[in-house]
């Protein structure tokens, strides 16, 4: 790269890593266009299922030990309100390296401050609490409010489930209506206006537009719900997994979806099908945009979301402490003219938090202060290289109660260090749907050991205080295969 490129981030909720290229029959030309362009990841990881979090790390870099984000921050149980004071983001370091900065739409990643606070200059239709609205003096919702007055749309039909307590749960819903009512719509259109606003200065420019879709409830519109017909989608084959040598919460949060029988499974994949080509509709809109405003051969654009969904896989829905693909795997393309391959793809296994650290090394700002994550810019421009991390960690202390987990992902295997119930080992190119328990098997007790002193190794590496030698911690829980004399065993 001879030049710094502009940054175009799209960002979406929810989105699962089987979504785009065909790779189901989910339909996304303008998505799929991008990766005709462009690379394509296969092995795209969030660092963890969870919005709050993975939203912070995506920011600054680094995990929550680091920048004080472990789970959801507007929930009663939430260990914090925000990002820890003195955090850094990439949007401060490249505001500081010359760039024009702006956000789009879901923020998520603290309850009381905004972009604004976080290195972004210009903000639009961002969802942000009451407290970050007043103290900005933003109120984001009364411009949409005018245009769903002038475009109304209305529920057409949905079906509600119920949770094990008795509340009731929209599985899917219709809407109808103008097209120009859609939250999606109105969100596009103000990355768009952004967007040519920065086309038409001299410096370089980071925008960001963050979708709260196809996040549940699925919601698409009926124009796009009427494309896909539910008796053509096939279960998922794990969709009545039994659970055998599993931790015995994934049984508990089962029993929330048993009302559910195979038609409702199947309408649920349409709809949620639908609400990614209906917002896939709204990403190409911002892509024609940024090639009518002859930006495109200057511009890094990178798509990917915050995490995936279950989907009816392991008989569940939503995300959550799951350990499984369909919820830590995330669709992930970069594009840039004239230094990323087009149609090119890449095996290695990378972060969501990755793109953090790759923004500030091509946008040649000062790199942030934590090495959590790697710069990808050799690897976008190189993809066929060979030279790539072995394993990624992922880290969850939960989403509305709290625990501790920890994931190693190899190319191959993905080891589950459960602090609350059985650890997890499977072999994913044998059993890609992940139904086998490998951690007591006979056979593996090598590559399980061997997993478990690699993640002892990442846990020192990335400075995780879950390492400590303290009683309560790793020490005590997670097997060191080293036995007593391990390094991290030794300790009160």
């Amino acid at each position: 790269m001879t030049q710094s490129p502009n940054i175009l981030l799209i960002l979406t909720d929810q989105q699962r890593w089987d979504t785009i290229c065909g790779r189901t029959g989910c339909r996304t030309p303008n998505v799929n266009r991008l990766a005709t362009e462009g690379l394509t990841f296969e092995r795209s990881y969030t660092p963890v299922s969870l919005c709050c979090p993975t939203r912070a790390m995506l920011l600054s870099g680094a995990y929550g030990w680091h920048n004080g984000v472990f789970n959801q921050i507007h929930v009663p149980e939430r260990m914090q309100w925000g990002m820890r004071d003195g955090t850094v983001t990439y949007a401060q370091r490249l505001s500081d390296a010359g760039y024009e900065t702006g956000y789009v739409g879901k923020w998520h990643a603290d309850f009381i401050k905004g972009p604004l606070d976080y290195g972004y200059r210009r903000t639009s239709f961002v969802n942000v609490s009451p407290v970050i609205a007043q103290r900005a003096n933003q109120i984001p919702e009364d411009d949409y409010a005018r245009i769903r007055q002038q475009y109304p749309t209305r529920l057409h039909d949905q079906r509600i489930a119920h949770w094990v307590g008795g509340d009731e749960w929209p599985v899917w819903q219709e809407f109808d209506g103008p097209m120009e009512g859609r939250a999606m719509h109105f969100r596009a259109t103000r990355g768009i206006a952004l967007l040519n606003e920065f086309a038409d200065n001299p410096k370089p420019w980071l925008l960001e537009v963050h979708f709260p879709e196809p996040h549940d409830p699925f919601s698409p519109h009926v124009e796009f719900a009427r494309r896909y017909n539910a008796d053509d989608i096939p279960l998922p084959d794990n969709w009545r997994e039994e659970y055998i040598n599993k931790p015995g919460m994934n049984r508990k949060e089962a029993e929330n979806y048993r009302e559910l029988n195979e038609e409702d499974v199947r309408q649920a994949i349409a709809h949620y099908w639908a609400y990614n080509e209906e917002l896939d509709h709204h990403i190409g809109r911002i892509l024609d945009a940024l090639e009518e405003s002859g930006q495109k051969e200057n511009t890094l654009v990178v798509f990917s979301s915050d995490h995936g969904e279950l989907l009816g896989n392991h008989g569940m829905f939503i995300k959550g402490w799951m350990p499984y693909e369909e919820t830590h795997r995330v669709p992930m393309i970069a594009r840039l003219p004239g230094s990323i391959p087009a149609g090119s793809q890449a095996g290695q296994l990378v972060h969501l938090h990755d793109w953090a650290h790759t923004f500030c090394d091509v946008g040649r700002a000062e790199p942030l202060p934590f090495n959590d994550g790697i710069s990808l810019s050799d690897l976008i421009q190189s993809p066929e290289t060979t030279e790539s991390r072995d394993a990624i960690m992922n880290a969850y202390y939960g989403g509305e109660f709290l625990y501790t987990q920890r994931i190693l992902i190899t190319q191959r295997y993905k080891y589950v260090f459960n602090g609350f119930d059985i650890d997890e080992l499977y072999d994913l190119e044998t059993d890609p749907s992940e139904m086998i328990n490998l951690i007591d098997d006979a056979g593996h007790t090598e590559i399980r050991d061997g997993l478990r002193r690699r993640l002892y190794e990442e846990m020192e590496r990335l400075d995780d205080p879950y390492k400590s030698r303290w009683k309560y911690h790793a020490g005590r829980y997670l097997p060191h295969p080293d036995g007593p004399s391990g390094p991290h065993l030794s300790g009160l």
